[in-house]
């Protein structure tokens, strides 16, 4: 069995600042700000639980377990209604490949690998459409880690412990993403790593310091050589 640890952000879909706009407003709301809270970095490739702890220490000073949980929950409740308002998009070959694979490659099975929270991840996966191609149960999400890397460690060992795969054998997953944060933390498992250009804002240059196993402008336009590009 060959397992897709796939990212969301970028890499199955963009919802057009959805998810920038839900914590701009639960910043406001929560520490009750006017004004558009400053990042000093991008959040691309970063885990929702690492956002908002940064984002609590810079306003509070240092960051509390209660505090941050507050603003998460008010961030996750922005974001539903930001999904509806935002005309986000899928990337390119993104919805056929999942539909073939769920047809025609039984033993492929689809992960999530993402820095979302499980509810984010749900809730931008149901609004497109593709919540139902995903097990994700064995899957890692960014509230159980601030680390990326220690997320991929949290899916191998889910699927170590189901006997899904064998210990050591990282070789069946294949984490596909869409910023050098992806390949670090496939890296970090042994597992391979396929990085989509068509909705990172990165460029090839970027990934010199990790360079994935395979690097693509989008996926496949047939599904089928997708497949095989897996194994090659």
């Amino acid at each position: 069995m060959l397992y897709i640890a796939w990212d969301i952000d970028g890499t199955l879909l963009l919802t057009n600042r959805a998810g920038y706009d839900a914590l701009q407003e639960a910043i406001q709301d929560y520490f009750f700000r006017t004004e558009p809270y400053v990042f000093k970095h991008t959040l691309a490739g970063c885990t929702d639980s690492s956002i908002i702890k940064e984002i609590v220490t810079d306003i509070k000073g240092h960051c509390t377990s209660g505090w941050a949980a507050s603003l998460m929950l008010k961030y996750e409740m922005y974001m539903k209604r930001n999904l509806k308002a935002h005309k986000g998009w899928l990337m390119p070959n993104v919805e056929k490949t999942l539909e073939y694979l769920r047809e025609k490659a039984p033993d492929i099975g689809n992960l999530l690998l993402t820095g979302n929270t499980l509810n984010g991840a749900r809730d931008k996966l149901e609004e497109y459409g593709l919540a139902a191609y995903f097990d994700f149960h064995h899957s890692a999400f960014g509230d159980l880690a601030e680390e990326r890397s220690e997320l991929a460690k949290i899916l191998y060992t889910r699927l170590l412990n189901d006997g899904l795969i064998k210990s050591g054998e990282t070789d069946s997953i294949v984490v596909i993403g869409d910023t050098p944060s992806d390949a670090k933390c496939a890296a970090a498992i042994g597992a391979r790593c396929i990085i989509v250009l068509a909705g990172s804002e990165f460029k090839k240059e970027d990934f010199a310091d990790c360079p994935p196993w395979k690097m693509w402008e989008q996926l496949p336009d047939d599904p089928a050589e997708f497949v095989k590009e897996l194994s090659v």
